[in-house]
């Protein structure tokens, strides 16, 4: 089977702007027509980062006119697309990030499990690590903060996620932190992990790019700049991990619960 074409979408965004937000990811999946199977955009790129003085305004369901124009944008361009948003439920705040199918459908939504500082008072933890088949893979998602932590790849390869696509919005003083660890979360668990971030100044902070991709031999296969606005394309083998598992498969041998070690792995 050909390699899967990932393209990796590193821009500006603007906190607290949606409607000037969905532009730009509306705009960024018509230009991957072609181009691309799977557009990642970062950490709630449609509005930008909320405060608790703004959330209730900025925060959309999933069934919003908002996700809809993504969806059908996507249906249009013939593009998957992975995307972070606010998500509202029942009165309740989510960093969530959805992957929807070249059809338009819907077939992953994640909720961030580990909260940075400034997501407090802001957003509710999520409980869970789905994953789901795209493209003769298995796929799982996680957001920010959650790649510094090995248990939610690790709970993700543990249900089959053979890629993990990462939406992030890590800032300039930490986004180097991620590019050491992508790579480590890759081997370890013998996954391709793909991150798209944010790069520029925001509300609060300056954002640090460096958009990365691994293989799961853990292998940098793309890198983008610290700096700058970038689209970095790569390709993700559909065999590497079954060729990197071969000799020696981490999760057959992983010792998730030990003798005097409490069991940190619990995937659903």
């Amino acid at each position: 089977m050909p390699p899967v074409r990932v393209r990796l979408w590193q821009s500006e965004w603007d906190d607290g702007q949606p409607e000037l937000n969905q532009q730009r990811a509306l705009a960024a999946i018509r230009s991957s027509a072609g181009q691309a199977d799977l557009l990642v955009l970062p950490e709630t790129c449609l509005q930008g980062f909320a405060t608790p003085a703004d959330i209730a305004t900025l925060a959309i369901p999933v069934a919003s006119p908002c996700v809809a124009a993504m969806r059908q944008a996507a249906r249009e361009a013939q593009v998957s697309v992975v995307f972070g948003f606010a998500e509202a439920e029942d009165g309740r705040y989510f960093n969530s990030a959805v992957l929807v199918d070249e059809r338009g459908d819907i077939l992953l939504k994640y909720r961030k499990t580990h909260l940075y500082k400034s997501d407090h008072g802001v957003f509710e933890a999520g409980t869970s690590y789905p994953v789901c088949a795209w493209h003769g893979l298995r796929v799982g998602l996680l957001i920010c903060l959650d790649i510094e932590f090995p248990e939610p790849a690790r709970a993700l390869a543990m249900q089959g996620a053979e890629l993990i696509v990462v939406a992030d919005g890590n800032m300039d003083f930490s986004a180097p932190l991620h590019r050491q660890v992508i790579p480590v979360r890759a081997l370890e668990s013998q996954v391709h992990v793909v991150m798209a971030n944010r790069v520029g100044r925001g509300r609060d902070y300056t954002f640090g790019g460096q958009s990365l991709a691994a293989d799961p031999f853990g292998r940098c296969i793309g890198e983008a700049s610290a700096h700058q606005a970038q689209q970095l394309d790569v390709l993700v083998d559909r065999q590497a991990t079954t060729m990197a598992r071969a000799e020696l498969d981490y999760l057959q041998i992983a010792r998730t619960t030990a003798p005097g070690v409490a069991r940190v792995i619990d995937a659903h």
